[in-house]
């Protein structure tokens, strides 16, 4: 029996049988209704993905100036009045009238190396390196070719200007790549409006024909909508084993500053070809940044959305091997859904610290600094116990023995705390932030670790968030002044912009392994 015919055996002619059933039951159990007899209750959370566009407009109109975010939060506070509230006088605790004033200081971001040792000091956390060469790049010339997957709205005059312009700048950057031309490094389908299996199809043939050609990497143009992005990576990287760098159709069509945008793309494609795009050095000469051989980790799990509680959660971790801290070798897994605790982290940096010293004539790194995001204040004793031992026992295995100091440091971003800049303090102009490079590491910190908040970056709207360090573990016995220098150092050493980003470069990459984990498990 129907729905529709239940109800006119009760008594209730279905106004819009045409319209789908809502699912009210648990997993084990089907309860249907039909949608025209339900009502949403107000007041309830969404407890899912929100869709981009939606995500994209609560970005958009959250997003204020820094001045504009404290007045706002003023009046709240008024509003609330929390001095009136029985339940916190009862606790014997209140909240003060105004913000707490605290001491925090600015420290000088590291100079920028480029080719032949030219340097180039970020202003207001971003500098330009569009006219400088990278440190190395592979120096066969390098084969490639563009699939344009959008050619319904890119058009071939467009691309044509697009990879001549990729050819041009690549070549002052000291890169070799082979001469573009529309005939010989050009690729788009003919069927320009096709369904999942058929981009599928058409996505392995192409990238196996291009495998065959021994082609060293493929740019592919992509729309800005549709999984197109996840169904590439699979069949490129899984599938195929061929390079590929993405860009929207609307990106290579950019006519306001094609340059900028060619240069961003150089900047991953030199780093994926085993290039090294810049290094940091120390602002003061007498005190480099690196003394030792460090192997520096990032460490991140990226879970499911709260509807998703059979898909995996996937665990990224990340290991440099060069002594620069640019060049990282990459892991993801799968793991137990919503399991935070990195499990066979063992095993993973046995595979990192071997792969270190084939890279580095046999010598093992004189210690590890491990960042480690996404773990709550709740969890330190877990992950020291669990993620810790594991690096510890690692370390024992290696062959020869070896005395490796590790550093265990978990940034965090999931937190409420914002910065405003007093009367003396400088300010960034746009949003009115305190500059990048604000370090506080006191009144607000817990007194059981070292921490400090590290406002890094830019923010490109509303006001910058800092991230909280605090170091669980330290073998190193680091001076605070040293690991602050060398953590705010390693958010200029993202490979992807010639800017600082919020937090090191090792915990973004992290973050990345994680995410294309969970590209290959799509669909």
């Amino acid at each position: 029996m129907t729905l529709a015919a239940y109800f006119t055996q009760q008594g209730y002619r279905l106004r819009h049988p045409e319209l789908p059933v809502m699912h009210v039951g648990s997993t084990v159990r089907n309860i249907m209704l039909p949608m025209e007899l339900c009502q949403i209750l107000p007041g309830q959370a969404l407890n899912k993905k929100h869709p981009d566009e939606c995500t994209a407009q609560i970005i958009k109109r959250a997003a204020t100036d820094a001045p504009t975010r404290k007045r706002k939060i003023m009046e709240l506070r008024d509003q609330i009045s929390y001095s009136n509230c029985p339940i916190i006088k009862e606790f014997g605790i209140g909240v003060g009238k105004d913000f707490e004033v605290i001491d925090g200081r600015i420290i000088a971001p590291p100079l920028i190396e480029y080719k032949n040792r030219r340097t180039v000091l970020p202003e207001h956390g971003q500098w330009s390196g569009d006219n400088e060469g990278f440190i190395t790049s592979n120096q066969r010339e390098l084969r490639w070719i563009i699939l344009n997957l959008d050619s319904y709205n890119t058009r071939q005059s467009d691309v044509d200007s697009f990879g001549n312009n990729v050819f041009n700048e690549s070549r002052k950057k000291g890169m070799q790549l082979e001469p573009f031309s529309m005939q010989n490094n050009y690729y788009e389908p003919r069927n320009t409006r096709m369904n999942m299996k058929q981009l599928e199809t058409e996505l392995e043939n192409s990238l196996g024909y291009f495998k065959k050609q021994q082609l060293d990497f493929v740019i592919v143009v992509i729309p800005g909508i549709g999984d197109h992005y996840s169904r590439l990576k699979q069949k490129a990287e899984l599938v195929v084993g061929v390079l590929t760098s993405c860009v929207k159709g609307n990106t290579v069509k950019n006519t306001r500053s094609p340059l900028t945008v060619v240069n961003n793309i150089l900047l991953k494609i030199n780093g994926k070809t085993n290039g090294t795009n810049h290094v940091v050095q120390s602002p003061d000469p007498k005190i480099p940044l690196i003394k030792k051989r460090i192997m520096f980790v990032g460490a991140d799990v990226t879970h499911p959305s709260p509807e998703q509680s059979t898909i995996p959660s996937v665990v990224g971790v990340v290991a440099s091997f060069d002594r620069n801290g640019f060049r990282y070798k990459p892991h993801f897994q799968l793991q137990d859904p919503k399991e935070e605790m990195i499990h066979g982290l063992e095993a993973i940096m046995q595979t990192m610290l071997n792969n270190y010293k084939n890279k580095n004539n046999q010598q093992l790194p004189e210690m590890i600094l491990y960042y480690r995001d996404g773990v709550s204040d709740g969890q330190f004793s877990q992950v020291l116990d669990i993620e810790l031992n594991a690096i510890n026992r690692a370390v024992a295995a290696m062959n020869p023995p070896s005395k490796i100091n590790v550093t265990f440091v978990v940034v965090q971003k999931r937190h409420h705390t914002r910065f405003f800049p007093g009367p003396k303090c400088p300010k960034e102009v746009r949003n009115q932030n305190v500059p990048p490079g604000t370090i506080v590491d006191r009144y607000i910190t817990t007194p059981k670790h070292f921490q400090f908040f590290l406002t890094s970056h830019i923010a490109v709207q509303g006001v910058a968030k800092p991230s909280k360090y605090t170091v669980l573990h330290d073998d190193e016995q680091w001076d605070p002044d040293r690991l602050q220098a060398i953590t705010y150092a390693l958010c200029h050493m993202y490979a992807r912009c010639n800017r600082s980003v919020s937090y090191p470069a090792p915990t973004y990459y992290a973050h990345w392994a994680a995410a294309r984990g969970k590209v290959y498990i799509q669909g």
